[in-house]
Protein backbone atom coordinates (compact mmCIF):
# COMPACT_ATOMS: atom_id res chain seq x y z
CA UNK A 1 0.00 0.00 0.00
CA UNK A 2 1.50 3.30 -1.13
CA UNK A 3 0.78 6.27 1.06
CA UNK A 4 -0.06 9.41 -0.80
CA UNK A 5 2.23 12.32 -0.03
CA UNK A 6 0.46 14.90 1.94
CA UNK A 7 -0.08 18.00 -0.12
CA UNK A 8 0.81 21.24 1.54
CA UNK A 9 -1.26 24.19 0.45
CA UNK A 10 0.62 26.55 -1.79
CA UNK A 11 -0.18 29.42 0.48
CA UNK A 12 1.53 27.54 3.31
CA UNK A 13 4.56 26.89 1.09
CA UNK A 14 4.86 30.52 0.25
CA UNK A 15 4.37 31.87 3.71
CA UNK A 16 7.06 30.96 6.22
CA UNK A 17 4.86 31.54 9.22
CA UNK A 18 5.60 28.03 10.57
CA UNK A 19 7.89 27.58 13.50
CA UNK A 20 11.51 26.77 12.48
CA UNK A 21 11.31 23.04 13.37
CA UNK A 22 8.14 22.41 11.34
CA UNK A 23 9.53 24.32 8.39
CA UNK A 24 12.72 22.24 8.40
CA UNK A 25 10.69 18.98 8.48
CA UNK A 26 8.60 20.09 5.51
CA UNK A 27 11.72 21.13 3.63
CA UNK A 28 13.28 17.69 4.33
CA UNK A 29 10.24 15.90 2.86
CA UNK A 30 10.17 18.19 -0.16
CA UNK A 31 6.92 19.85 0.79
CA UNK A 32 8.62 23.23 1.17
CA UNK A 33 11.36 24.71 -1.00
CA UNK A 34 14.66 25.52 0.70
CA UNK A 35 15.03 28.94 2.18
CA UNK A 36 16.46 31.35 -0.32
CA UNK A 37 19.81 32.71 0.71
CA UNK A 38 19.63 36.46 0.99
CA UNK A 39 22.89 38.31 0.87
CA UNK A 40 22.74 41.14 3.31
CA UNK A 41 24.19 44.22 1.74
CA UNK A 42 26.54 46.15 3.93
CA UNK A 43 25.52 49.78 4.25
CA UNK A 44 27.94 52.23 2.75
CA UNK A 45 30.14 53.85 5.28
CA UNK A 46 29.23 57.51 5.46
CA UNK A 47 31.65 59.92 7.06
CA UNK A 48 30.53 61.39 10.32
CA UNK A 49 30.14 65.17 10.66
CA UNK A 50 33.29 65.25 12.79
CA UNK A 51 35.26 63.87 9.81
CA UNK A 52 33.78 66.09 7.09
CA UNK A 53 33.87 69.64 8.40
CA UNK A 54 36.81 71.85 7.53
CA UNK A 55 38.03 75.39 8.07
CA UNK A 56 39.97 77.85 5.96
CA UNK A 57 43.06 78.54 8.07
CA UNK A 58 43.41 82.07 6.72
CA UNK A 59 39.74 83.03 7.11
CA UNK A 60 38.48 80.92 10.04
CA UNK A 61 36.45 82.49 12.85
CA UNK A 62 37.22 82.00 16.56
CA UNK A 63 34.22 79.66 16.80
CA UNK A 64 35.62 77.45 14.03
CA UNK A 65 39.07 77.26 15.65
CA UNK A 66 37.49 76.32 18.98
CA UNK A 67 35.93 73.24 17.34
CA UNK A 68 39.42 71.76 16.98
CA UNK A 69 40.44 69.52 19.88
CA UNK A 70 43.01 71.13 22.15
CA UNK A 71 42.76 74.58 20.55
CA UNK A 72 43.08 76.91 23.54
CA UNK A 73 41.84 80.46 23.87
CA UNK A 74 45.44 81.67 23.78
CA UNK A 75 45.97 79.94 20.42
CA UNK A 76 42.77 81.45 19.02
CA UNK A 77 43.86 84.88 20.22
CA UNK A 78 47.21 84.61 18.43
CA UNK A 79 45.57 83.39 15.22
CA UNK A 80 42.98 86.16 15.23
CA UNK A 81 45.60 88.83 15.84
CA UNK A 82 47.63 87.56 12.90
CA UNK A 83 44.54 87.38 10.72
CA UNK A 84 43.61 90.96 11.56
CA UNK A 85 47.18 91.94 10.69
CA UNK A 86 46.78 90.39 7.23
CA UNK A 87 49.08 87.41 7.87
CA UNK A 88 48.39 84.13 6.04
CA UNK A 89 49.68 80.55 6.33
CA UNK A 90 50.56 78.39 3.36
CA UNK A 91 51.33 75.04 5.05
CA UNK A 92 50.68 73.05 8.21
CA UNK A 93 54.31 73.03 9.35
CA UNK A 94 54.29 76.81 9.78
CA UNK A 95 51.08 76.75 11.79
CA UNK A 96 52.35 73.93 14.02
CA UNK A 97 55.62 75.76 14.61
CA UNK A 98 53.88 79.01 15.50
CA UNK A 99 51.48 77.38 17.98
CA UNK A 100 54.02 74.81 19.21
CA UNK A 101 51.54 72.02 18.54
CA UNK A 102 52.36 68.51 19.78
CA UNK A 103 52.31 65.68 17.25
CA UNK A 104 49.00 64.24 18.50
CA UNK A 105 47.17 67.54 17.94
CA UNK A 106 48.73 67.95 14.51
CA UNK A 107 47.33 64.53 13.59
CA UNK A 108 43.86 65.44 14.89
CA UNK A 109 43.79 68.83 13.18
CA UNK A 110 45.13 67.77 9.78
CA UNK A 111 41.85 66.40 8.27
CA UNK A 112 40.06 69.67 9.00
CA UNK A 113 42.57 72.31 7.87
CA UNK A 114 42.42 73.87 4.43
CA UNK A 115 45.16 76.29 3.36
CA UNK A 116 43.69 78.67 0.80
CA UNK A 117 46.05 81.49 -0.05
CA UNK A 118 44.20 84.71 -0.73
CA UNK A 119 46.75 86.42 -2.96
CA UNK A 120 50.30 85.56 -4.03
CA UNK A 121 51.94 82.93 -1.81
CA UNK A 122 55.44 83.69 -0.52
CA UNK A 123 58.44 81.54 -1.31
CA UNK A 124 58.82 78.91 1.40
CA UNK A 125 62.14 79.12 3.27
CA UNK A 126 64.55 76.21 3.65
CA UNK A 127 66.95 77.45 6.35
CA UNK A 128 66.65 76.65 10.06
CA UNK A 129 64.44 79.06 12.06
CA UNK A 130 66.12 82.15 13.48
CA UNK A 131 65.59 82.68 17.23
CA UNK A 132 64.45 86.30 17.39
CA UNK A 133 64.96 86.51 21.15
CA UNK A 134 68.47 85.04 21.22
CA UNK A 135 70.12 85.84 17.89
CA UNK A 136 72.96 88.36 17.86
CA UNK A 137 72.12 91.76 16.32
CA UNK A 138 74.57 91.18 13.46
CA UNK A 139 72.87 87.86 12.65
CA UNK A 140 69.46 89.53 12.75
CA UNK A 141 70.69 92.22 10.40
CA UNK A 142 72.15 89.73 7.93
CA UNK A 143 69.19 87.35 8.01
CA UNK A 144 66.21 89.69 8.13
CA UNK A 145 67.57 92.38 5.81
CA UNK A 146 65.39 94.97 7.51
CA UNK A 147 65.73 98.75 7.53
CA UNK A 148 67.90 99.87 10.43
CA UNK A 149 65.09 101.70 12.30
CA UNK A 150 62.94 98.57 12.28
CA UNK A 151 65.82 96.37 13.41
CA UNK A 152 66.69 98.77 16.23
CA UNK A 153 63.08 98.78 17.37
CA UNK A 154 63.13 94.96 17.51
CA UNK A 155 66.27 95.00 19.65
CA UNK A 156 64.84 97.65 21.97
CA UNK A 157 61.60 95.76 22.41
CA UNK A 158 63.23 92.42 23.18
CA UNK A 159 65.37 94.10 25.86
CA UNK A 160 62.17 95.05 27.65
CA UNK A 161 60.52 91.65 27.22
CA UNK A 162 61.14 88.61 25.00
CA UNK A 163 58.74 88.19 22.11
CA UNK A 164 56.18 85.47 22.76
CA UNK A 165 55.13 84.69 19.20
CA UNK A 166 54.78 86.16 15.73
CA UNK A 167 51.69 88.19 16.56
CA UNK A 168 53.49 89.75 19.52
CA UNK A 169 56.44 90.63 17.27
CA UNK A 170 54.17 92.14 14.65
CA UNK A 171 52.33 94.39 17.11
CA UNK A 172 55.34 95.60 19.10
CA UNK A 173 57.59 96.26 16.11
CA UNK A 174 54.71 97.50 13.89
CA UNK A 175 55.48 95.09 11.06
CA UNK A 176 53.46 95.24 7.83
CA UNK A 177 51.72 92.00 6.72
CA UNK A 178 54.20 91.27 3.94
CA UNK A 179 57.11 91.42 6.40
CA UNK A 180 55.32 89.06 8.79
CA UNK A 181 54.55 86.58 6.01
CA UNK A 182 58.24 86.44 5.16
CA UNK A 183 58.95 85.45 8.77
CA UNK A 184 56.48 82.54 8.92
CA UNK A 185 58.49 79.35 9.28
CA UNK A 186 61.77 81.30 9.40
CA UNK A 187 61.82 82.48 13.01
CA UNK A 188 61.33 81.00 16.47
CA UNK A 189 60.89 82.54 19.90
CA UNK A 190 63.15 81.06 22.55
CA UNK A 191 64.47 82.45 25.81
CA UNK A 192 66.22 85.81 25.93
CA UNK A 193 70.05 85.61 26.00
CA UNK A 194 71.73 86.32 29.31
CA UNK A 195 74.17 88.94 27.98
CA UNK A 196 73.43 92.46 26.75
CA UNK A 197 71.95 92.92 23.29
CA UNK A 198 73.88 95.59 21.45
CA UNK A 199 72.51 97.38 18.38
CA UNK A 200 74.12 96.62 15.02
CA UNK A 201 77.04 98.79 13.98
CA UNK A 202 76.22 101.67 11.69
Amino acid sequence: MVLAKKQVPKAMARQHWLDPLARKLLQATGDLPPDSVQIKQQPRATPTPAETWSLDVNRATPEQWQKLPGCSEAMVDVLMRLQRGGVQFSQLDDLALLLNLPADLVKLWTPHLVFRWHGDAPVLPKQAPLDVNAAAPTLLEQTLNWPKPRLQRLIQERRLKPFEHLADLQERVCLPPDAVEQLIGRVSFGARPSGPSLPPRS
